[in-house]
C-alpha cells in the first residue's frame, strides 16, 4: 500500500510523548503517516477539558480514552491493543507468547520509569530506589535476555512490536538517568540498532516530535564539595535547599548581627 493510499491516521493524546510515544514510533517504523491531535497547552485548563470531552465522545468510554488512534473513521483505544493492531497491519507483530511476554517486560520498565517521576508523586526515597535498585534490575534482566538472543533484536534479526515498545521505554530511562544505558553494552547496542532504523530515525529527528513534552531527568545535580563536605556551600544552598540553609551556623550569625545592628540603630 503506498503512502497516498493509506487511510488518514490521527493519534489523540496529551501534547507530550508519554504513553503515546510507543504508538508514534511503531507507526513511523511502519511508514504509516499520522497526525498528532492534542490541545494548545498555552490555553490552560479549559482547552484541556474540552479536548478530553471530545475524546470521551469519540472513544465511547467514560475515561478520556487517550491515547486513541483514529483510522478509516474508526477509533481504537488502549495503548497495548493499539500497538498490536498496528503491528498486525504492518506485519510487525508475531502474536506469539514470546512477543507478548516481551511487550509486558517493556511495559514493566515503562511503569517503573513513571513511578520515579516527581510529577506523579514520587518521593526522594522512591527516586533514589529507582536509580540505585529498580532500574538496574530491569536493565540487568534485559542485558541477560539480549545476550541470549542470536540476532540484533529480541526475537532474532527481524524487528517486531516488542523491540519498538522496549526502545521507547529505554529512551525514557535514558532521559531520566542520563548515561545509564552505557553500563549495559548489549542493551545499548539494541537501543542504537532500533534507533538506527529508517522510520524511527526519521521520527526521532522530526519537528513534529520536538513539539512534544519529554520527561526530564530524575537525577539531581551533584552538590559542590567544599572542604570535604559533599553539599552546596552557604549561602548558595538557599537556591535549592532553603531548609538546610536555615540550619547553617552562618545563617544564625548573620541573623544575630542584623538584629544587633537593628536595635543599635533604633537606640541612637
Amino acid at each position: 500500500m503506498t503512502t497516498q493510499q493509506q487511510p488518514l491516521r490521527k493519534l489523540y493524546y496529551w501534547p507530550a510523548r508519554g504513553r503515546g510515544e510507543q504508538i508514534r514510533i511503531i507507526l513511523s517504523d511502519a511508514g504509516m503517516p499520522f497526525e498528532d491531535v492534542t490541545w494548545d497547552a498555552s490555553k490552560g485548563e479549559a482547552a484541556k477539558q474540552e479536548f478530553f470531552k471530545m475524546c470521551k465522545g469519540l472513544g465511547g468510554h467514560t475515561t478520556t480514552n487517550i491515547p486513541m488512534l483514529e483510522e478509516g473513521g474508526k477509533f481504537y483505544t488502549q495503548s497495548s491493543a493499539i500497538i498490536r493492531k498496528i503491528g498486525r497491519d504492518a506485519k510487525l507483530y508475531t502474536g506469539t507468547y514470546e512477543e507478548d511476554m516481551l511487550i509486558a517486560t517493556a511495559e514493566d520498565l515503562r511503569s517503573a520509569n513513571y513511578k520515579a517521576m516527581s510529577m506523579f508523586g514520587a518521593t526522594d526515597k522512591a527516586i533514589k530506589s529507582y536509580i540505585d535498585v529498580v532500574l538496574p534490575k530491569h536493565l540487568q534482566n534485559l542485558e541477560r535476555l539480549l545476550l541470549s538472543t542470536e540476532g540484533l533484536y529480541l526475537l532474532g534479526n527481524d524487528a517486531c512490536v516488542a523491540d519498538l515498545t522496549l526502545y521507547d521505554a529505554l529512551h525514557v530511562a535514558e532521559r531520566q538517568v542520563p548515561g545509564v544505558l552505557s553500563k549495559y553494552p548489549r542493551v545499548k547496542l539494541f537501543f542504537d540498532t532500533v534507533e538506527g532504523r529508517p522510520g524511527v530515525k526519521k521520527w526521532v529527528a522530526s519537528d513534529q516530535r520536538k513539539k512534544l513534552m519529554a520527561f526530564p531527568s530524575v537525577v539531581k545535580t551533584t552538590p559542590q564539595k567544599v572542604d570535604g563536605d559533599s553539599r552546596c556551600p552557604w549561602p548558595f544552598i538557599y537556591f535549592h535547599d532553603p531548609a538546610t540553609g536555615l540550619r547553617d551556623w552562618q545563617t544564625w550569625l548573620v541573623a544575630g548581627l542584623a538584629t544587633a545592628w537593628y536595635f543599635t540603630a533604633r537606640s541612637r
